[in-house]
C-alpha cells in the first residue's frame, strides 16, 4: 500500500510538471516593444521619440508631454493576426485588447505654470493579464514575433525647462513601465487516508522599467532622445512533493520570463517642412542580455561548508542573441478641411533585423529579419465643433525569408507576416 501511495504522489506531482512545461505556448514581451504604442506611433511605423503626441508619448518620449496643456482621454481596441511558418503553418494566437490613455497638466502656478504634464496610457488583452508559453526546445517557435499578450502599464511625467541663446526649447520626462510576473508554488502530498492531493498558491507581481526622455527644439528641427530600462516580467512556480517515504523528489521549478524588453535608446530627428512632419531615427536594443525564457527545472543544493554534493541538472541552452539597430523613417501630412476639421495622413518604414543566430542544433526558437510597414489616418475636430479626435492605424510585418540548416541535414524554412489594426477615440476635456 506505501509503494502504491508513493508512486500516486509521484505520478501527480510529474503530471504537473509536465502540464506546465508541454503547454504549447512561447515566451511573450510587451505588445509596445513589438508594434510601438498609440495610434501615431504605430502608424509611422514606431517613430516617436521626436514627433510623439498625447499619451503615447508615456513610451516614446515622455519629454514631449510637456508640448500638451489641455486635459485629453482616449480609449479605443487593438489587435494583431499572425500567419507564420515553419515548413508548415504555425499557430500563433491572435491578440486583442483594450487601449486607454490620457494627459494631464498639472495645475501649478508661478515659474511652473505651463511646465508640467502627466500622461498614462494602458493595454489590457480581453482575455488574460500575462501569458507565459513553454515549448520543448525541439518545438518550433518564434518567440520574438508573436510576443504581444500581457497586460501593459505606463506613467510619465514631461517638463518644459526653458530655452538657450540661441531660441532652442528644452524638455525632459521620466516614467516607467510595468508587466505582471508570476510567484507560486504546487505542493503534492497524501493525507491520513492516503489519498493524494495538492494544494496550489500564486501571487501576481509587477515588474518595472524606467523610461526616461529628452528632447531639443531649434527652428524647423526636433531632437528627440528616450532610454528605456530592461522590463522582464518573471515566473516562479515551485513544485514540492512530501510523504514518499524513502522516495525523495527534489523541488522542480517551472520558471523563467513569460515576458522580456530588452535595455533599449532611441535618437530620431524630425523636420517640419510645411504642413508635413518626416521623422528619421534609429533604437539600438540589447538583446545580447537576453537570457533565455526557460530556467533549470531542476537546481542544485547549497552543499554545506566543506562539502560538495553531487549534481547535474539539465541547463537550457543560452540563446545567443545579438544587440540590434532599428532604422525607421516616419511622415505625417496635415490637411485642414474647413473650420474647426483637420485630416492627417501617417505612413513609415522600419527595418527590425532579428538578434537569434540561425537555428543549427536542437532548440528551434526561429526568429526573422522583417519589414515594418505602418499607416494610419486621423480626423481632428476643434472649436467651434466639439474637440474630438478620432484615429485608425495599422502595421504589416513581413518577416524576411530565412533558412535554418540541422546537423542531420534537415533544413527549416520560416516566414510569414504579421498584421496589427487598431482605432482610438479621444476627447479634449
Amino acid at each position: 500500500m506505501g509503494l502504491s501511495r508513493e508512486r500516486r504522489c509521484l505520478f501527480v506531482a510529474c503530471a504537473i510538471a509536465s502540464g506546465i512545461v508541454a503547454v504549447p505556448r512561447v515566451a511573450s514581451a510587451s505588445p509596445q516593444d513589438l508594434f510601438g504604442f498609440g495610434p501615431r506611433s504605430i502608424a509611422m511605423a514606431g517613430a516617436g521619440a521626436s514627433i510623439g503626441w498625447g499619451f503615447e508619448t508615456v513610451h516614446t518620449n515622455p519629454s514631449l508631454l510637456a508640448f500638451d496643456h489641455e486635459r485629453s482621454l482616449s480609449a479605443g481596441w487593438f489587435g494583431a493576426f499572425y500567419d507564420l511558418d515553419a515548413n508548415g503553418p504555425f499557430a500563433a494566437e491572435a491578440v486583442s485588447g483594450s487601449v486607454i490613455g490620457g494627459t494631464l497638466p498639472l495645475p501649478f502656478e508661478g515659474v511652473l505654470k505651463d511646465r508640467l504634464t502627466l500622461g498614462l496610457g494602458f493595454f489590457t488583452p480581453f482575455k488574460l493579464v500575462a501569458r507565459a508559453h513553454l515549448l520543448y526546445p525541439e518545438k518550433p517557435k518564434f518567440p520574438i514575433a508573436d510576443r504581444a499578450q500581457s497586460v501593459t502599464v505606463q506613467l510619465g511625467l514631461g517638463a518644459y525647462v526653458g530655452r538657450d541663446g540661441f531660441g532652442g526649447e528644452y524638455r525632459i520626462g521620466v516614467g516607467f513601465a510595468a508587466l505582471a510576473g508570476l510567484e507560486g508554488s504546487v505542493i503534492v502530498a497524501t493525507d491520513a487516508s492516503g489519498r493524494v492531493g495538492t494544494v496550489v498558491e500564486d501571487t501576481l507581481i509587477a515588474a518595472y522599467g524606467p523610461i526616461v526622455g529628452a528632447s531639443y527644439d531649434i527652428g524647423p528641427w526636433r531632437l528627440g532622445l528616450t532610454y528605456r530600462g530592461e522590463l522582464s516580467g518573471p515566473f516562479d512556480v515551485v513544485i514540492q512533493v512530501r510523504d514518499l517515504g524513502s522516495i525523495v523528489v527534489p523541488p522542480l521549478h517551472i520558471s523563467g520570463l513569460a515576458q522580456y524588453d530588452p535595455h533599449q535608446i532611441e535618437a530620431e530627428v524630425t523636420r517640419e517642412l510645411g504642413p508635413f512632419h518626416v521623422a528619421l531615427g534609429a533604437t539600438w536594443r540589447h538583446w545580447s542580455a537576453y537570457p533565455g525564457a526557460v530556467e533549470p527545472t531542476v537546481r542544485c543544493p547549497v552543499s554545506p561548508p566543506g562539502e560538495e554534493v553531487e549534481c547535474d541538472p539539465l541547463i537550457p541552452e543560452p540563446p545567443h542573441y545579438s544587440d540590434t539597430v532599428t532604422p525607421r523613417i516616419g511622415a505625417e501630412g496635415v490637411l485642414p478641411l474647413g473650420r474647426g476639421v483637420t485630416i492627417k495622413a501617417r505612413a513609415g518604414y522600419a527595418f527590425e533585423p532579428s538578434p537569434a543566430p540561425e537555428q543549427t542544433s536542437v532548440p528551434n526558437d526561429f526568429d526573422n529579419h522583417r519589414s515594418v510597414i505602418g499607416f494610419g489616418y486621423g480626423l481632428s475636430l476643434s472649436k467651434p465643433l466639439p474637440r474630438i479626435d478620432l484615429d485608425v492605424f495599422g502595421q504589416v510585418h513581413v518577416l524576411h525569408d530565412r533558412d535554418h540548416h540541422k546537423p542531420d541535414g534537415s533544413v527549416f524554412h520560416t516566414h510569414g507576416t504579421a498584421t496589427a489594426l487598431g482605432a482610438t477615440l479621444g476627447v479634449n476635456l
